[in-house]
Order: structure tokens, then sequence, then C-alpha cells
């Protein structure tokens, strides 16, 4: 089914890739994406190679689902923001490059931006936070939020915790890309149930913020699982 009130920003990577697929085989479809290109030669964080942009386009029109194209990756370009604004869609799943933060004029759209972060909220905020909770409590997590303008503090939808996966050379466009799109299906699909937004935790402070993790510590964190 069409998600009448829900459409879509992504940006052309892996996880984009990976939230689509989910919400295909799951029958619950944006009714709008907009993608957002990468037009340079260098990718950009969340892009594994160069023909992503044929498979998301791909999977769009299979599966007719309307889609825009800018050519722009940043979601907080006047262009960007003036189709989103134009959108009679109130919720947008923000699927972004890694490392984006909506500014205050994308926040002043009066749009809601549904994001998962990879993360268990509060816990672990911040960017990379499963390689940290790999280390600290041999777990990853995904957490479905409304962005607000503090990073990743805005209320809990809902919050998985997963075991580490048996391959972890490869978490962050595949493990955790599928963990992501399995609490945005449940997230969608507690939506369509209720006919409203549910929300988990509401007061979404505390936690810790944690930053890139350091290349050390990331391959401590592979190598403390995979024994």
């Amino acid at each position: 089914m069409n998600l009448h009130n829900v459409a879509m920003v992504a940006a052309i990577t892996t996880r984009s890739i990976c939230y689509i697929k989910k919400m295909i085989k799951g029958k619950l479809l944006p009714n709008y994406v907009l993608l957002l290109l990468n037009k340079n030669e260098v990718l950009l964080p969340g892009q594994k190679n160069t023909t992503s942009e044929k498979e998301i386009i791909d999977l769009l029109e299979n599966a007719n689902i309307q889609f825009g194209m800018l050519h722009n990756n940043n979601i907080n370009s006047d262009e960007a923001i003036k189709n989103i604004t134009n959108r009679s869609e109130q919720v947008f799943i923000f699927s972004g490059y890694g490392g984006v933060i909506l500014d205050k004029k994308t926040l002043a759209t009066g749009k809601k931006f549904l994001h998962i972060h990879g993360g268990y909220l509060p816990d672990y905020k911040g960017s990379t936070t499963n390689y940290y909770s790999l280390i600290k409590e041999n777990m990853m997590g995904a957490s479905a939020i409304f962005l607000t303008k503090d990073i990743d503090a805005g209320p809990i939808l809902l919050r998985k915790k997963f075991s580490p996966p048996k391959k972890l050379n490869e978490i962050d466009h595949n493990s955790d890309s599928e963990f992501r799109a399995k609490v945005l299906l449940e997230c969608l699909e507690n939506y369509v149930s209720l006919g409203d937004w549910k929300y988990e935790l509401e007061d979404n402070s505390g936690g810790d913020t944690f930053y890139i993790i350091h290349p050390v510590l990331k391959h401590i964190a592979i190598l403390k699982n995979s024994n």
C-alpha cells in the first residue's frame, strides 16, 4: 500500500537501497522519493560504488513509486527545501549521506523527518555508535526518531537491540543498514496499524554522544566479536 502522508529523502547509498527494498518487500511504499544525486567523482559517506544510482532508480520504477531527482547532494540546499516544502506529505523518511545534519531552515519547513539512528538510544548518540556498543555490550542497535535541532535527541518511536552478525567486515553497508531497515519497517507497520505515530520514549535525554570511531578501536570491535 502507498503511505500517502509519507515521503522519503534518499541519498544514493547502500542504506537507502536497503530501506527501499525492505519497504517494497513489506508492501509499505512511500508516496514519493526525492533522490539526492552525487555528481562528484569522489564517493560520499554511505556510498559503496557508482552503480547504486541505477539500482535505486530501477527499484523505484519497478515498484511504481513516484520520485524526483536533484543534481545536488545537500538536503539543506534551497532547491531541496523548496521541493520538500511543496510536497503534500507531512513525514519524510530521511536517509542522507553519512554525517549530514539537518539545519534550521530544513527543520523549519514544518515537515517531520523520520530518521533511523544506527545505535540504541538514548544510550548511544552520535556517530558510528554500533562499534562502541559492540565493544561495551556485544550488541548493535537501531532507533527510529523524529529529528530535532539536537543530535539524536528527538522522541523515540521504536528501538531495538540486535546480536552481532557473523560477518563484521562490512557492518556499515550490510548489518547496520539491515537492522535500521527492520526498525523502519516495523515503525511504519505500527503507524498503519494505529493510524498515528506511536512514541516508545518521548524523553530521549541523557546517554553518551560518540564521535567517528578511531580505526584502531574499530578494528578492536571487529576482532572482539569475531571470536
